[in-house]
């Protein structure tokens, strides 16, 4: 009896070790279809680049700061001080057209105060007189074509409701953007000693503004006319001040937008947008001498698109683009339901290639896309070159045609056949089926031996008791008998 029991026990034993083994080797296939490529992606995430890691030396320039920026990474191609404070003069109005675009609508009407009309120091204006109204749309060709100084104060009366409330915006929105080396106290540019910026702060701003298309065509108009108005009998004609922008001799092919500035303590500060190749340059220069801050710019935007290429990430990326990442399957039509932004670039030296950068995935949803589960980080040796988005999507299942019974028998007493509906793809779904069977025969094996030991199990407890009991009963008779 005890061995049969072992017997039994030891049945039940193994069905069970084989179910356990069963649902781990599927399990283990399942997880080893998915991480096959994400061992071969951390792999190559570990690699080093044994790339030419050096950077291209760029020109010597004559004015005391310098940057050239790329519009859609916001790699830094060049830098001469960047981060030394200067005082801005009027390159500081594309902050205050930064502030009016996101907080107007162009065809509001600004009442020019008295203030603005009647400035002690005006320097550029174009000579507005106090409640004068204009739109606007007119008072940002006024900033950026002529750097009207009583447009820019109007503006900014406009919005801020007084001088000290908009310079709070400006610096506000400065620190949003990233600005560390600015303080603003005006909205024009005006000497004050306590009104600094940088020509990375200024690039930074810069490169915010370029992101509204109004900006873009403002900025880069040569000749606008303010009409006539029931306030304003003249005519203002207006040209813009940036000669590389304009027919001169100092004009730059590709270059859209801009904005001068200049006072007598702050000298010539410059700032020109520049567009070649594909590829977008912001040009910052500050406390320039004269004419010369149109050469340094020239020579730093040469500099800028002659050693540099602008590259797609989801071209070359080969880490998380790759659609083996996922399980090929019938289930998952288009098996990318992860995959890197098509809009995200990288720059690099020309004798560079996209092997050389290391690249980091930050985790969690980026400012940029709702979409986006973590964003891809690039860099060449220490420099940060570009990013992009990784985005989910969810994954496109087969569509099916189902028809009714009635249809069915419609369809078959008419043509004399039935028609049937398309057959679904099985092999996959077939697959999981035949597991999923096999999982249940095997559970239902175990209960069936687990059930077969508890009956034996009562039937021995049973016998057990029984031949205890004739055991003492005819040890009972022997008794009696003697």
């Amino acid at each position: 009896m005890k061995y049969r029991l072992r017997s039994l026990f030891a049945l039940g034993l193994s069905v069970l070790l084989s179910f356990s083994t069963f649902l781990t080797a599927f399990a283990t296939e399942t997880d080893n279809s998915g991480d096959s490529s994400g061992q071969a992606s951390s792999d190559q995430t570990s690699q080093e680049s044994t790339g030419d890691i050096s950077w291209p030396q760029g020109p010597g320039i004559e004015g005391e700061s310098g940057i050239v920026m790329e519009v859609s990474t916001g790699t830094v191609l060049y830098d001469k001080n960047m981060h030394d404070q200067h005082y801005p003069a009027s390159i500081t109005k594309i902050l205050t057209v930064l502030l009016a675009l996101e907080n107007c609508s162009l065809d509001e009407m600004v009442t020019v105060p008295y203030e603005a009309a009647h400035m002690p120091e005006k320097g550029s204006h174009i000579a507005l007189d106090a409640d004068e109204q204009l739109t606007m749309k007119d008072c940002l060709y006024a900033m950026m074509l002529a750097s009207a100084n009583d447009a820019a104060y109007a503006v900014a009366i406009h919005i801020g409701g007084t001088i000290e409330n908009f310079a709070d915006m400006m610096n506000r929105r400065a620190q949003e953007l990233g600005c560390t080396d600015s303080h603003f106290t005006n909205c024009n540019g005006l000497f004050d000693e306590n009104h600094v910026s940088s020509a990375y702060d200024m690039a930074l701003i810069t490169r915010e503004a370029l992101k509204h298309e109004t900006f873009r065509e403002v900025s880069g108009t040569v000749f606008y006319e303010i009409p006539p108005s029931d306030t304003q009998p003249d005519l203002i004609p207006m040209y813009n001040h940036h000669k590389m922008l304009t027919s001169s001799k100092y004009h730059y092919d590709g270059a859209f937008s801009g904005k001068t500035g200049y006072t007598n303590i702050a000298r010539n500060t410059l700032v020109t947008c520049a567009s070649r190749g594909g590829m977008e340059l912001i040009c910052v220069t500050m406390k320039t001498e004269g004419r010369q801050v149109y050469v340094d710019t020239a020579s730093l935007l040469d500099f800028g698109f002659d050693h540099f290429q602008k590259i797609n990430i989801a071209q070359n990326e080969s880490i998380y683009s790759q659609s083996s990442v996922y399980r090929e399957s019938s289930l998952i039509k288009d098996k990318s339901m992860l995959h890197v932004s098509q809009d995200g670039y990288v720059i690099i030296p020309n004798q560079a290639s996209f092997s050389d950068l290391t690249e980091e995935l930050v985790y969690g949803p980026s400012k940029y896309k709702d979409s986006s589960v973590g964003l891809l980080n690039f860099r060449y040796g220490s420099r940060f070159v570009g990013s992009t988005s990784l985005e989910l999507t969810a994954p496109s299942l087969p569509s099916y045609t189902f028809q009714s019974v009635s249809a069915s028998v419609s369809s078959e007493n008419s043509t004399g056949s039935t028609t049937q509906a398309p057959e679904p793809e099985k092999k996959s779904a077939g697959k999981t089926a035949v597991y999923i069977i096999a999982a249940v025969i095997l559970f239902l094996a175990l209960l069936f031996a687990i059930w077969v030991c508890v009956v034996k199990w009562q039937r021995c407890k049973r016998l057990r008791a029984r031949c205890k009991w004739k055991k003492e009963f005819y040890s009972n008779l022997d008794d009696q008998d003697d």
